[in-house]
């Protein structure tokens, strides 16, 4: 048995005890852990520092100091919500969500065509995804890459089977297909950096390599394209669904990635300090790969 398997186990069984704690103590657990990485200087730090620098010019060195406090604190609660999402029973948390716009989602299979739940890498994703599976006839696939760490993959992948049914690579495009044909929900959060199949596309007048996949699954399925979006506010969350984006069908490309990156800056600017800063988003570059970031 590997180091490395022992660590992971450890640190998975740890996180299955904390999930085991009153809601409101997992969420300060993960507040301190936050805390800490606000105190101590690290890596995750100076990216967030530098997202929010590039993100928010407008705001004085003060704010912008302040903010990245906050986006911290709320990175270590967005941990805790991850414990709670994968581990914790649904009774524990599912009293303190509130649900706005679900005739959207509703109305979306009626084409019979599937749909795509869309949105961002706001700290809150894992648990809301679970959090809208309790309210689905047919809980949503969910579609994201495969962590590097395949120990704590196939941790990760069994706890989001016990309510999502099924996982799917963002590779394989014939799982995805197939499931829109058989007129399911699949999760889509496609804001991270990409190196292929990408367009550089403004986010906070900042060129980010923008994934294509989003346009080009809607228009070969024609599965509806339902955006929501999921904030915490004081211990509580709220989700929000949109009326379902027609772009993605009669715009080009370029375009239609445009108006759904301004659809992201648009929500994130409501919670800013709720979004994950801490991501490289602008690693690949025009003017080169971690051209932003090669000094920290």
């Amino acid at each position: 048995m590997s180091f490395k398997k022992i660590k992971t186990d450890f640190l998975i069984s740890v996180a299955k005890i904390i999930a085991m704690f009153p809601l409101d103590a997992i969420l300060k657990i993960g507040a301190s852990i936050g805390y800490l990485t606000w105190l101590i200087p690290n890596k995750r730090k100076k990216i967030a520092t530098r997202n929010i620098v590039l993100c928010f010019p407008d705001l004085s060195n003060k704010h912008q100091r302040s903010l990245v406090k906050e986006n911290l604190i709320s990175t270590g609660i967005g941990f805790a919500e991850m414990i709670i999402s994968f581990w914790s029973k649904t009774d524990k948390f599912i009293h303190r969500f509130d649900f706005e716009g679900l005739e959207y989602v509703e109305s979306a299979l009626k084409r019979n065509k599937g749909c795509i739940l869309l949105s961002c890498h706001i700290h809150s994703i894992e648990l809301a995804s679970r959090a809208i599976n309790t309210q689905l006839n047919n809980p949503a696939f969910i579609l994201g890459r495969q962590h590097n760490n395949k120990i704590f993959e196939t941790h990760v992948d069994n706890a989001r089977r016990k309510h999502c049914e099924k996982t799917i690579d963002k590779k394989d495009l014939r799982s995805v297909l197939k499931a829109f044909k058989e007129n399911r929900f699949i999760f889509y959060i496609p804001d991270q950096n990409f190196s292929y199949h990408c367009e550089y596309i403004d986010f906070f007048k900042q060129p980010a390599a923008t994934v294509i996949a989003p346009v080009k699954i809607s228009q070969t399925s024609q599965a509806a394209v339902v955006p929501w979006f999921c904030f915490r506010e004081k211990n509580k969350w709220k989700i929000q669904f949109h009326p379902p984006l027609d772009y993605f069908y009669t715009e080009d490309m370029t375009c239609s990635l445009t108006r759904m990156n301004q659809l992201f800056e648009a929500q994130i600017k409501k919670y800013p300090e709720q979004y994950l800063w801490v991501h490289r988003r602008f690693k690949n570059h025009p003017k080169g790969k971690n051209y932003l970031y090669k000094d920290l």
